[in-house]
């Protein structure tokens, strides 16, 4: 009986926790990348070297500050690579000028950043972006890239260490889609990864970017109603919290047991990111 009424409160305490995470929007400005990573989220290894369209980046950004700004914490500029992106000091200063007093985000794996001209470095110190480094398993002086980022006035901070143990997960989708929604929507390792995209707003990036493995596998995980917002649509942060803190369709697809991989090269198979 007490290991039943243990669960039960590990459970509720669980479902609170879910509720009163902030809320974030990643804004993906493209998922190409230089790296390979078997397995990705963003389907990087798939994704071919597009990248957003300043003005739909403008569009959703203007119309998410004015509605919603107040109420969301972190604001994140993502990718794929967002080093990449050929319109990084405008997206910086759009999204500063836009989110004023928000925390505003750019991941990077970091190795680009000793090729970013004086521009960048200047634009990311007067909007106050903060360098958000991933460090992989890879042969890159990490030390240097956060020193650099010193020398040029920048705050930067390790988001994730993915040379720890364990830090690398396989995702696999279901094509059967007979998984159960509200498991896989609770047991969720991408909780809270709001990604907006093409004037969209998905749950998180497995979803919002999985046409990347359509399109180069000849899979058909497909979207239903509810499974996304129009940025146009949203009126209040409700609307948002409502779709990070409830299963949407596309939930169906998540196998709730993902399994631990180490980390590699993409071979672009589909079955990195399928059972």
């Amino acid at each position: 009986m007490k290991r039943i009424i243990s669960k039960i409160r590990n459970f509720i305490a669980t479902v609170r926790a879910h509720h009163s995470m902030p809320l974030r929007l990643e804004f993906v400005v493209s998922d190409y990348c230089n790296l390979n990573c078997k397995g990705c989220t963003h389907y990087s290894p798939l994704a071919p070297d597009e990248f957003e369209s300043i003005a739909t980046l403008e569009r959703s950004a203007a119309h998410l500050g004015a509605t919603v700004g107040h109420d969301i914490g972190d604001v994140y500029i993502i990718g794929g690579e967002p080093l990449l992106y050929p319109h990084l000091t405008d997206a910086m200063e759009m999204m500063r000028r836009h989110f004023p007093d928000n925390s505003i985000k750019l991941f990077t794996n970091g190795l680009l950043l000793p090729r970013m001209n004086d521009e960048f470095w200047l634009a990311a110190k007067r909007h106050r972006i903060i360098i958000a480094l991933t460090i992989y398993p890879i042969k890159f002086d990490y030390d240097a890239a956060q020193a650099l980022c010193a020398r040029h006035g920048i705050e930067c901070m390790i988001f994730g260490d993915r040379r720890a143990e364990n830090s690398f997960m396989r995702f696999g989708l279901d094509p059967t889609k007979k998984q159960n929604a509200r498991l896989s929507h609770f047991k969720c390792f991408n909780r809270g990864c709001i990604s907006v995209i093409d004037d969209k707003i998905y749950p998180c990036s497995i979803s919002g970017c999985v046409s990347h493995l359509n399109k180069a596998c000849g899979t058909s995980f497909e979207h239903q109603p509810g499974d996304w917002l129009n940025v146009a649509d949203v009126k209040t942060a409700k609307q948002i919290k409502a779709l990070r803190d409830n299963p949407v369709p596309f939930c169906r697809y998540c196998n709730p047991n993902p399994t631990v991989t180490d980390y590699g090269h993409s071979r672009r198979d589909k079955h990195e990111w399928t059972d």
